[in-house]
């Protein structure tokens, strides 16, 4: 699985920077015939795609591709309820339009399996359980549990085809992945000082440690992720436009 990193940083969800501490995951399916996450992260990297205020964390394609475009700690608009607050949203792409039947199946087969890699992936890095209750939910799911809008997906997508795919075997699947990857490495790189972080992210971030409002431990090791960086980065921007206006 490669994940590109296509933050949205023009999305309004983006610019409002709200933390996340991701307690599940959420799967979806796009509902429109786009196979390619390319063009999809392209397209919500506008302030209100399609004139509506959406963004999910990551497309997911059927080559084992996956376009991420939101940190994973910062709080996505996918679901239009209350999981937003709880779960991060991965959408799955969809068959182009006029695809034949095996084409169609070819992907939506390999489009589940990219899901099923991010979702083991992101059950390592944040210690969820695949299997426990309410930890890895389908948008139509949520629904049923009252934290997510009425959408059929993804259970629509894969009856339509006859794929014979579920939730409760998607999840299972997941859980095999991660007993079948224990030697993977599934923790994020962690940044301990200033000089370790991008260069992008170094000049901002040895400033809030100038200011005394970004320390480490008793040690001084500061233990970020790139996610928490960033959306750290973002958090005191906005700040900053704040305190300027």
């Amino acid at each position: 699985m490669d994940i590109v990193d296509a933050i949205v940083t023009n999305n309004k969800c983006y610019q409002a920077a709200a933390p996340l501490v991701p307690r599940g995951l959420m799967l979806h399916s796009i509902g429109t015939p786009q196979p390619s996450a390319a063009v999809l992260a392209r397209y919500f990297d506008q302030y209100q795609p399609g004139g509506q205020s959406v963004c999910v964390h990551a497309f997911a394609q059927a080559d084992g591709t996956v376009y991420q475009t939101l940190p994973w700690e910062m709080r996505g608009w996918h679901c239009g309820g209350s999981a937003n607050n709880t779960h991060i949203g991965v959408e799955m792409t969809e068959p182009g339009a006029g695809t034949v039947y095996a084409e169609a199946a070819a992907q939506i087969t390999g489009t589940y399996r990219t899901a099923v890699a991010l979702f083991a992936r992101l059950c390592g890095v944040y210690g969820l359980d695949p299997l426990a209750d309410g930890v890895i939910i389908g948008h139509a799911e949520g629904h049923r549990r009252g934290v997510a809008s009425n959408h059929a997906d993804p259970e629509y997508l894969w009856r339509q085809y006859g794929m014979g795919f579920t939730m409760d075997g998607f999840r299972a699947d997941v859980a095999e992945a991660i007993a079948g990857t224990q030697k993977e490495e599934t923790d994020m790189t962690r940044y301990n000082t200033v000089a370790e972080m991008p260069a992008w992210a170094q000049e901002e971030a040895q400033r809030l440690v100038d200011r005394g409002a970004l320390k480490g431990d008793t040690d001084g090791r500061l233990d970020l992720s790139p996610d928490m960086l960033r959306t750290m980065l973002v958090c005191q921007r906005m700040i900053d436009q704040a305190k300027e206006t």
